[in-house]
């Protein structure tokens, strides 16, 4: 494993496993979902396994990378032989340029939807990553000026090609204060949704109207604020479901609900099925 330690110009860490040794492999399949705090990047270019995010699983297939996001919950389990890369950063190692922040905002739409990203890479993508993860290797192997400048602005790069081949053009989004407004509410909406559970809380923090904010919200992600604001308290407790043996009153009460009956109330209009129902049919599928 290759660490590179926090400094001025690069305030998180970044990792980077080649994942051949034996080492790698074990630290990589302890069979464990954790929720992340990180982008993770899982890069296979030979091997079996699965990989996991918020209970969706695929089989790990050859030369197919994966993209696991900031808040959502993953595990994976990599069967010897295996090769490739993993990669973990923090978002904010994406915001040399103002693009790349629209980018986020659009990896922000998939982790809403509970999605697991990956594409499968042809030769000459593989090829043009490669090269970039070897210059970001040496970056980090030595001790060179402006090497953390040169990582990220690599490491800039690397997520650029991922997000083309993902689908996540969002320049019409840079260009709008709508795009603005959007972004700045999807990323308060993740910190704040437990005590924060009305359109009005967030448009008063942004200073625009509750309107506008649904208006805003719904043209950059196809639904209204209030819609993303269920959706974000949903998926929280779809998660404590299927990855924690809670209770439906400590899951109410870890998401602000004053009592049990109003959260039951809430999640079975939301989801269609009763708190009891969604938990069996989860254990069936695990």
């Amino acid at each position: 494993m290759i660490h590179i330690q926090e400094n001025t110009q690069l305030k998180s860490k970044i990792q980077i496993h080649s994942f051949e040794s034996a080492e790698a492999i074990n630290a990589l399949s302890d069979h464990q979902a954790y929720k992340l705090e990180n982008v993770e990047i899982l890069w296979c270019k030979y091997g079996t396994g699965t990989v996991q995010a918020d209970g969706k699983s695929m089989p790990l297939e050859e030369n197919q990378i994966y993209c696991f996001l900031p808040g959502q919950l993953r595990k994976f389990q990599l069967d010897a032989p295996v090769g490739g890369y993993y990669i973990s950063f923090s978002p904010d190692c994406l915001y040399l340029a103002y693009n790349l922040k629209d980018m986020m905002s659009s990896f922000e739409e998939s982790i809403l939807n509970m999605q697991l990203l990956s594409f499968r890479a042809d030769e000459e993508m593989q090829e043009e990553l490669e090269e970039i993860v070897k210059k970001m290797q040496r970056e980090c192997a030595g001790n060179l000026w402006m090497r953390s400048e040169v990582l990220s602005g690599l490491l800039n790069v690397f997520m650029i090609y991922l997000s083309r081949e993902l689908g996540m053009c969002t320049q019409a989004q840079v260009l709008s204060r709508e795009g603005d407004v959007a972004r700045k509410f999807m990323t308060m909406l993740k910190k704040h949704f437990i005590t924060r559970k009305k359109v009005a809380d967030y448009a008063d923090a942004l200073s625009v109207t509750p309107n506008y904010l649904n208006a805003a919200v719904k043209k950059v992600t196809g639904f209204t604020a209030s819609y993303q604001i269920h959706k974000q308290i949903i998926i929280e407790a779809k998660r404590r479901i299927l990855y924690a043996d809670t209770s439906l009153k400590e899951i109410a009460f870890d998401l602000g609900f004053d009592n049990q009956a109003h959260f039951s109330k809430f999640f079975k209009s939301k989801t269609g099925m009763n708190y009891t129902a969604y938990k069996h049919s989860m254990a069936e599928m695990v």
